[in-house]
């Protein structure tokens, strides 16, 4: 735990001032309200390929790793790489929100261990275990985060996919089968790098947040 409740004062760096900082140009970028995030590789090869899109002219400013953002032409929507792991992944979402984004969908991969699960099935995690510490930082105690609950069964519904616990972890060579079976146990079909901060952070900014998840 490293978030302390007595601890009132200001981050050192915030989304906010990095997208102003003296070291670069003046953030000019105008998002719209939604964004979909990929936490997987081709996934913005794949929008552009197959949808009308244009990428923007200024490079998305987070702190880690400044990447291209495209808009589609035809919706109000926005998207880019959102990363890898959940540092990375929280950098996005906070300057998104500083860039007034106001809901995400976040798109990636998870490894099912849960025979329920076909390999390159898609689902909608209802809750994600934390077991990274992006989110202990944001919450004194958090056990799982969740997405919207409204989103979560708008999204369910319209891309007709189970919903599912899983669960977040940063060590991806310390999931052993000890720690698998209390997974297992407490519903988790698989695991990921990124959700449950994305959710953590999200509900923590106010961000309606969902997202699909492919088995591997």
């Amino acid at each position: 735990m490293w978030c302390f409740p007595n601890d009132k004062t200001a981050p050192i760096i915030t989304a906010e001032a990095q997208l102003n900082s003296s070291h670069r140009d003046h953030c000019a970028l105008q998002l719209p309200e939604t964004a979909i995030l990929f936490f997987m590789s081709r996934g913005v090869d794949y929008l552009c390929a197959h949808y009308a899109a244009r990428e923007l002219p200024e490079p998305f400013p987070c702190f880690l790793n400044r990447r291209p953002v495209w808009e589609l032409e035809d919706d109000p929507i926005c998207f880019l790489d959102g990363g890898r792991g959940s540092p990375q992944a929280c950098d996005t979402v906070e300057t998104l929100a500083a860039l007034g984004v106001k809901r995400l969908i976040a798109v990636g991969m998870f490894g099912a261990f849960d025979p329920r699960i076909s390999i390159g099935e898609i689902i909608a995690p209802e809750k994600a275990f934390v077991e990274e510490g992006t989110s202990l930082h944001y919450y004194a105690s958090i056990e799982y985060a969740a997405p919207d609950d409204r989103l979560l069964k708008l999204t369910a519904l319209r891309a007709r996919v189970n919903t599912y616990p899983i669960v977040t972890t940063d060590a991806v060579y310390r999931q052993t089968f000890y720690k698998e079976q209390l997974w297992r146990e407490k519903g988790a079909v698989g695991v990921d790098m990124e959700t449950s901060a994305v959710f953590s952070v999200s509900r923590y900014l106010g961000f309606e947040g969902v997202g699909l998840l492919m088995a591997s």
